[in-house]
């Protein structure tokens, strides 16, 4: 742990915006990138539209593209480009690139890939106008805003050797160039003097410095002290004494983020759907969401978020019952030492105070849980073989893009290999309905709201997951940090829009 001041000192350098986060990016090739890395590429990168979720009606802004329209049957969309456009590596932004990264990003297995599994190809109609010719519809407005999978970066990322990609390098039109990655310390990124929507404030800040700090008592005592502008994931349990701290703001906003767990259905005994269902009843989502969530949360009411558009709650949510626990356990003619284990984030308090409350409950109806805490990048690779995967697996989602598919093609969908299927579930009925209800989103909305609605139902008779919270965005910043605001599509902090009160 650090050793720090309880008395802030004022930095001497106040044109950088420092932050601590958990953990640290593990891949920078932004079209495969799919977890934390969404801080520092959403600085260096830009989309073609950015989706702004703050209000009931959601409007798409322009970035990369000026204007955009669709056919009636919703197959070909065509994009107006921004000219005069730069990349960091001093390269043009035009038709050609959008062509080159969609038709690149479609070569891929692994990530984000799949968001472009309805595009049959790029036309290049001139220099700054592409249209996309679609096999099926799809809400094509949704997924080129998407804050996975669909940066644009430069063509001259084919000429950079895996081994430099691995080590960190990046080339966006963003309005900020990456610098420097100490790995699981410190990433750097500069102002690019470049950029196309240019530098109006004059308090803007010139650098970006995201620190890696896994302790969450550390990060509080930075933000504190003044070493760091901004805090990711201090626990509930901490933030009241910042709240009284009148150099620091401590706010919560509406987000699209869910805590929820995921249930092994290969692995014994987890694998017994009465066992499943005798770990369900044990949990008790009021509790939690009042006493160990307390303001950052509301309680789940569906497998995504409530506040998600074209979301309706299913009619077959768990409820909390040892009695029924106990009854589901009986059923599962497996004699009486059963032992589970749960692999938790270690640095969420309240992923560990959940994990306690469903140790005492368990216990109550001689289930044993072994209890396996750890950083999320290592338990998400012990979760992807079956051998070094837990039972149960602590998941926090936010989507990919503005659509409920999302979580369920990230985490339901059939994977021989899984990447966040770490329920290890595979049913070809799921597969194909939220094919059908993707299809939908765009031109039949209503009929899509149905199917979304089954899919959690079923998902929810398979019991392959047990929903806990739909989260709070929880933001800490030094009090003179102005610009920060609520947008529930993206996890991140656009820093080229704030500025620093002097």
């Amino acid at each position: 742990m650090l050793a720090i001041s309880c008395h802030y000192k004022k930095r001497k350098d106040l044109s950088s915006f420092i932050i601590a986060t958990y953990d640290d990016v593990k891949d920078w090739d932004p079209s495969t990138a799919f977890s934390l890395e969404v801080l520092p590429m959403s600085n260096i990168y830009e989309t073609l539209l950015w989706l702004d979720a703050s209000k009931d009606d959601h409007v798409f802004h322009p970035v990369l593209a000026l204007s955009y329209t669709r056919s009636d049957d919703g197959l070909f969309w065509t994009f107006k480009l921004r000219e005069n456009v730069l990349f960091h590596d001093g390269s043009n932004f035009d038709a050609e690139v959008v062509k080159y990264v969609i038709e690149r990003n479609q070569t891929f297995s692994q990530g984000p890939s799949y968001i472009w599994s309805s595009v049959d190809s790029v036309i290049v109609d001139n220099r700054f106008q592409v249209t996309f010719k679609l096999y099926e519809p799809a809400p094509l407005d949704r997924i080129v805003s998407s804050q996975y999978g669909a940066w644009m970066y430069s063509k001259n990322l084919k000429n950079v050797k895996p081994e430099s990609l691995r080590n960190g390098y990046a080339s966006g039109t963003g309005p900020y160039m990456f610098k420097k990655w100490r790995r699981n310390s410190e990433i750097r990124l500069e102002k690019f003097s470049e950029y196309w929507a240019g530098w109006n404030s004059k308090n803007h800040f010139e650098t970006i410095i995201i620190k890696t700090v896994s302790e969450a008592s550390t990060r509080m005592q930075m933000i504190e002290s003044g070493l760091i502008d901004y805090a990711v994931l201090i626990p509930n349990q901490l933030t009241e004494k910042l709240k009284k701290n009148k150099s620091l703001r401590v706010s919560y906003f509406p987000s699209w983020i869910n805590h929820f767990y995921l249930l092994n259905t290969k692995k014994h005994p987890t694998d017994n759907i009465w066992v499943r269902r005798a770990i369900s009843s044990a949990f008790d989502r009021k509790t939690i969401d009042k006493y160990v969530y307390e303001n950052q949360s509301t309680e789940a009411k569906g497998l995504v978020p409530s506040s998600f558009p074209l979301f309706t709650p299913p009619d077959n949510m768990p409820t909390f019952n040892l009695g029924e626990a106990k009854k589901y356990l009986d059923r599962s003619n497996l004699n009486k030492d059963i032992a589970v284990d749960i692999s938790y984030v270690s640095t969420s308090e309240e992923y560990r105070l959940t994990a306690m409350m469903l140790f005492n409950n368990l216990r109550k109806i001689d289930v044993t849980l072994k209890q396996r805490p750890g950083l999320w990048s290592v338990n998400w690779e012990k979760a992807k073989r079956l051998d070094t995967a837990p039972n149960i697996i602590s998941m926090a989602w936010w989507p990919t893009y503005a659509s409920q598919s999302d979580w369920f093609f990230g985490l339901y969908k059939t994977e021989n290999s899984p990447l966040f299927n770490l329920s290890y579930y595979s049913n070809s009925v799921v597969d194909s309905l939220m094919i059908v209800a993707w299809k939908k989103e765009s031109i039949a909305p209503e009929d899509s709201k149905k199917h979304y609605k089954e899919l959690q139902e079923i998902l929810l008779d398979d019991c392959v997951v047990i929903p806990a919270v739909d989260l709070k965005t929880q933001s800490i910043s030094r009090y003179d940090i102005k610009g920060l605001s609520p947008n529930p599509a993206y996890t991140t902090i656009l820093v080229h829009k704030l500025q620093r009160d002097q």
